[in-house]
């Protein structure tokens, strides 16, 4: 199988290098990463409209990008690259991708992009926020369980995986639901010598409805969430 690889915190992220050996040693998938060259945390589904996006090759098939996770993955498929891979993974991401954190989250746009090219794409993050990351046990768990992630994957959705932040194997998963989250954040202003005013985002602390089934209240009893996400902004089925 011909597998994709790419993130939102950059391709010099443990995470991503992690997942990459792990998937390597198996010695049965052709592994690809292109990842881009800084951190895009944050960047939702942005895309670069302004100006050329740069590919730097790093190895044979490892590529680093100028752009945000979601253009890695049309250059990868669209442009010169043409990898056209069986399954893209998106990860693994430092921190959680938990229930309102889709929005925002640079890791799920990747694996968003991919699903909408009609290729079975994951999402994959550590469920904690505090290191050390246990990449390892997350990475294992992706290797172990590739043939039925794929096989839970469904056409316009992709799989939001949330491992938790433990050292021990894990095997047992649950499908899940997003939660709902509130950040609490706060914008910060200060004024500079240039005579300008500036401001920056100050993150709060999260506040997560604990619904059982949810996500977050699963990861919380130390399994895998795996939550189908669909890709769609309109939920078709319930206009008819």
């Amino acid at each position: 199988m011909k597998i994709l690889l790419t993130n939102d915190d950059g391709i010099g992220c443990q995470g991503i290098l992690t997942l990459k050996h792990v998937l390597e040693a198996l010695g049965k998938h052709t592994i690809y990463m292109v990842a881009p060259e800084e951190n895009r945390s944050g960047i939702s589904h942005g895309i670069t409209m302004q100006g050329p996006i740069r590919l730097r090759q790093k190895e044979d098939t490892v590529w680093a990008c100028s752009g945000t996770p979601a253009d890695c993955v049309i250059v990868s498929l669209l442009g010169d690259l043409a990898i056209q891979p069986d399954m893209v993974i998106s990860g693994i991401n430092e921190g959680p991708n938990l229930g309102t954190d889709i929005i925002y989250s640079g890791t799920a746009s990747a694996a968003r992009q991919g699903a909408l090219h009609g290729i079975p794409s994951l999402a994959v993050s550590i469920g904690a926020h505090t290191k050390p990351f246990q990449y390892e046990t997350a990475a294992r768990y992706i290797a172990d369980h590739l043939d039925e992630l794929r096989s839970l994957w469904e056409t316009d959705t992709f799989l939001n995986i949330n491992v938790p932040n433990k050292a021990a194997k894990i095997d047992e998963y649950r499908l899940t639901y997003p939660s709902r989250r509130r950040y609490n954040d706060q914008v910060v202003r200060f004024n500079a010598p240039d005579g300008h005013h500036y401001c920056f985002l100050e993150g709060g602390a999260i506040e997560t409805k604990e619904d059982d089934g949810s996500d977050w209240h699963v990861v919380e009893q130390g399994l895998v969430s795996i939550s189908k996400i669909y890709i769609h902004p309109v939920v078709v089925e319930a206009l008819k």
